[in-house]
């Protein structure tokens, strides 16, 4: 089965057991504890309950500091730089539990961390510290010929003070005018100016600073902090990179420790996961509530693991513990697992995008969307060598992911969506659009294709509404055997009366509307001779009688089931006529559902047209230059062009294709919502421990 079957375990244990047993537990890799309560005030309503004392706060901040201090001395002494497909290839390095404490019993951590907080704040002290010489040094040059006098700017000198700033450069003319009549004894020096602005060194009296800062004020004058230097601008500048000289050489001095500390990197990673399991252990044993002396805790796990489970606990002689099935109470308690067949393993990525089901309440729908997504995606790029150039690409990039499974899951996936474009390629003739039937002359791709998408758009959409027709109806169907398993009345009369009523009106749709227009505009015209295509059914007596009764009998179910549900009065079975008629309406609502699916027709268009395009404009430019130089450009032309082409489609057709499940399939019968299965395990961020139990 595709969700795995959970086991419920309820525990008691006494305290003084509680840690080793949650440890155990730990190990185990296979126990999912839930909140038992949440955080029940102390004796309420006088059960005698009360969560149970865990104190993380003191390790949070070990933690914390600990992360902070091996990201410090990464960003300083960066890692060797790793390929793509190394990255995807390789596991953390493994470590047991025993080295791990052998480790942190050794390593003096206290001392170390407190060192190297020392030395990052002397480094970060001075790395802003020679960040703010350059930006001073900075400011100064742009003002070096200006003839300043930092002491006449910093007002040390006895008659005469500066001011540096800056005017907008369209009214100098006028600023600088009135400038000159605020004081006889003010002067002003224009050092530099930008496109928008003119920047000035200004002179006045001492004596007159308070009007003359009024006056500039208003003339618009922005007023600049140059330095608090003494001396020339030139001097100040040699002051600096003095400065400058000193301070980097600390900056280097407090690298080189930071490097020696590197050497200590990997212990403050081993360190770190041990810390951060003990934390997970420590957060798991807080999941409980207790009595005086006794501590309650509910888990879950995969039924598989029962005898393990009962092996570990049969340890303990102070301990008791239930393990049953999970009742309807439980619902969303109960964690999800799935568990799918390797066909359709990859498309749990779609699952776990839009959310778990309910355990108990609704089912893994994977294997289900597994063929629906495999086509549309496929309809939607429809390219053979588009799909080609995924499946090899992303099909080694799933094998050289292999040990890390939600990278692969993926990869995989749009591999498989490769697969269905190049299926879907052959059967629409397209080969990096009409590059080889059109441009190279290649005659037995020319010949294939059983449907011409670009000749025969109507008829790719006919089946394009026909598979979405089938998709909703499939998912109604779902609902429906979900639902017999509660209720078979409602089942039969809410669920089972649509399929029966869509099935007669689609069917109608399909071989009367469909089929005539088919055979009226599209056998002559479209379907070429050599085709496998030659002829379009037409819709006889018998079908239509089919089609009716099904329309019938569905129609009849749903208002049955109006009366069903109405009040058994006069008035109720009025009500419920027109509750009836109105029911039926709501076919509408699906025939707008299936318009959605002409999308697939829009993209496998729009990929193809777009392909033709850069063919055509490739080879109109090999025309145009001609020779060797020409080939060259078209090729480097075409690369460029289809590679944009594919990166767009296979976009267009994953987020599409996407859509269609979550919007129009999911909706019909998947109630998502289920808690993703965690089991309590030793999991490290830096190095793998135990690892996970996983269902094969």
């Amino acid at each position: 089965m595709a969700v795995v079957e959970m086991r419920k375990l309820s525990l008691t244990v006494h305290d003084s057991s509680r840690g080793k047993l949650i440890t155990d537990l730990q190990k185990a890799g296979c126990v999912h504890l839930s909140q038992t309560e949440e955080n029940p005030p102390e004796d309420e309503a006088g059960t005698g309950l009360t969560p149970i004392p865990v104190d993380v706060e003191d390790l949070d901040s070990l933690i914390a500091e600990l992360e902070d201090s091996i990201n410090f001395i990464e960003t300083q002494v960066p890692a060797p730089k790793k390929g793509f497909l190394t990255k995807l290839s390789e596991l953390p390095p493994s470590v047991t539990i025993a080295k791990m404490e052998e480790v942190y019993k050794k390593f003096n951590l206290n001392m170390n961390l407190r060192e190297i907080k020392t030395i990052e704040k002397k480094y970060k002290d001075a790395q802003t510290k020679l960040n703010g010489l350059l930006k001073e040094k900075e400011d100064l040059l742009q003002w070096s010929e200006a003839g300043i006098d930092l002491d006449v700017l910093n007002g040390k000198s006895l008659f005469v003070e500066g001011l540096t700033g800056y005017i907008p450069k369209s009214v100098e003319a006028i600023i600088m005018e009135n400038i000159s009549k605020v004081s006889p004894y003010i002067e002003v020096f224009k050092s530099f100016e930008t496109t928008s602005d003119t920047f000035l060194y200004i002179v006045f009296l001492k004596s007159e600073k308070n009007a003359v800062m009024d006056a500039l004020r208003d003339l618009g004058f922005a007023p600049i902090s140059l330095s608090a230097r003494t001396g020339t601008v030139s001097q100040a500048l040699d002051a600096i990179d003095d400065e400058i000289v000193i301070v980097s050489g600390n900056i280097e001095i407090y690298r080189s420790f930071i490097v020696d500390y590197s050497d200590h990197l990997d212990k403050f990673r081993i360190i770190f996961d041990l810390l951060l399991i003990r934390k997970q252990r420590l957060d798991a044993e807080r999941k409980g509530i207790k009595s005086s002396s006794v501590s309650f805790y509910t888990g879950w796990f995969p039924y598989k693991f029962e005898k393990q489970i009962r092996d570990t606990l049969a340890k303990y002689d102070d301990t008791d513990f239930l393990i049953e099935l999970p009742t309807a109470e439980d619902g969303e308690n109960v964690p999800v697992m799935l568990n799918n067949p390797s066909f359709a393993k990859p498309y749990e990525t779609i699952t776990t995008m839009y959310g778990l089901p309910v355990y108990g309440q609704s089912f893994d729908p994977t294997a289900h969307l597994t063929p629906f997504y495999f086509v549309f995606f496929g309809v939607c790029l429809a390219d053979f060598f588009y799909g080609l150039i995924m499946l090899l690409a992303f099909g080694f990039l799933a094998f050289k992911s292999r040990k890390n499974p939600g990278t692969s899951r993926f990869m995989s996936l749009l591999a498989l969506g490769g697969l269905s474009s190049m299926i879907f390629g052959v059967l629409l003739g397209s080969f990096f659009g009409d590059l080889f039937a059109n441009y190279l002359h290649v005659d037995f791709i020319a010949g294939t294709g059983l449907i011409n998408a670009m000749k025969s758009p109507m008829l790719v959409l006919y089946f394009a509404l026909i598979f979405g027709a089938v998709h909703l109806l499939y998912g109604i169907t779902l609902k429906f055997l979900t639902m017999l398993k509660t209720n078979v009345i409602d089942a039969i009369f809410e669920k089972l009366s649509w399929v029966i009523f869509l099935s007669g009106f689609f069917g109608w749709a399909v071989f009367s509307w469909m089929t005539d227009m088919v055979n009226k505009s599209l056998v002559s015209a479209v379907i070429e001779p050599g085709n496998l295509i030659t002829s379009v059914p037409t819709l006889n007596s018998l079908g239509m009688n089919i089609i009716s009764g099904l329309m019938i009998a569905g129609a009849s179910m749903i208002m049955l089931n109006a009366f069903r549900k109405g009040k058994k009065t006069v008035m109720g079975f009025i009500g419920s006529f027109f509750g009836g008629i109105y029911s039926l309406y709501g076919t509408s609502a699906f025939v707008s559902d299936i318009l959605s699916y002409a999308r697939l027709l829009a993209l496998g268009l729009s990929g193809s047209i777009i392909a033709n395009v850069f063919n055509m404009l490739s080879f109109m430019l090999r025309d145009s230059i001609g020779g060797i130089a020409g080939m060259i450009v078209t090729v480097i032309f075409l690369i460029i062009g289809h590679s944009f082409n594919l990166v767009l489609s296979a976009f267009g057709a994953f987020v599409h294709s996407l859509r269609l499940q979550f919007v129009e399939f999911f909706s019909k019968f998947l109630e998502s919502g289920g808690t993703p299965y965690e089991p309590l395990h030793e999991e490290g961020v830096y190095y793998r421990v135990t690892p996970v139990n996983e269902i094969k």
